[in-house]
């Protein structure tokens, strides 16, 4: 790890999002970093940048190449015992809070990932950090079915990050199938995963997302 250069250091460190075993879209990935804020490069050389990355992480053995199709890499995952490794350092840096159902932090983060969400304990009971860049619902759909958004947690304005696949959205007690308006207020999102959810009309307010880079909403996890 201390041999890696900056910003290969953050792409592994970001690898800690993911569950165990989860197999990652390379596509996907490179999105989020960019979104991050992680790769330092003109804006048309930044999705190469962040794929030098990636495939640095798999030539040291730090990430198993999953699929190639055509020379790329498509999808990859991490070896368990790195994975361990990444997480326990992660924390160590306080660079992301994971929640899941057995066990979560309290500490403050700018970033927040929720695993396999299966009630609303965590929409309802947790505290929200106003001052959050990243928050990201990760994990199999089968898992995360029956997780309800409140509009209210999404007035989260700092966001860079917000990935809710497979989650459904709610606004007084009734599923609905826009993209609550809510969002237009989020000005600094780069990233929005809406892919598996119950939304299939947005609201004519995400124009005011200037500086979206990526919108996911088909089923390509």
């Amino acid at each position: 790890f201390k041999e890696l250069r900056h910003e290969s250091k953050l792409c592994f460190l970001y690898l800690s999002i993911f569950p165990e075993d989860y197999e990652i879209n390379a596509e996907k990935l490179i999105h989020l970093l960019v979104a991050e804020g992680f790769i330092q490069e003109d804006e048309e050389m930044m999705e190469d940048m962040a794929r030098y990355y990636i495939d640095e992480l798999i030539d040291r053995s730090l990430v198993k190449a999953e699929r190639i199709e055509r020379g790329k890499v498509v999808s990859c995952k991490i070896h368990d015992l790195l994975r361990d490794v990444i997480i326990k350092k992660a924390k160590e840096l306080n660079f992301v809070n994971i929640y899941n159902e057995k066990h979560h932090s309290s500490a403050i983060c700018r970033r927040e990932v929720v695993h396999h969400l299966m009630n609303n304990r965590y929409l309802c009971d947790r505290s929200v950090n106003k001052r959050m860049r990243s928050f990201l619902f990760i994990g199999e759909r089968t898992g995360m079915v029956g997780g309800f958004v409140n509009t209210t947690n999404l007035r989260l304005k700092l966001l860079r990050v917000l990935n809710m696949g497979g989650l459904l959205f709610c606004s007084k007690g009734y599923i609905r199938e826009t993209l609550p308006d809510v969002i237009g207020e989020l000005i600094h999102l780069r990233y929005l995963g809406i892919a598996d959810t119950n939304v299939t009309i947005l609201p004519a307010s995400i124009s005011n997302l200037q500086f979206l880079q990526t919108l996911t909403a088909s089923s390509n996890r």
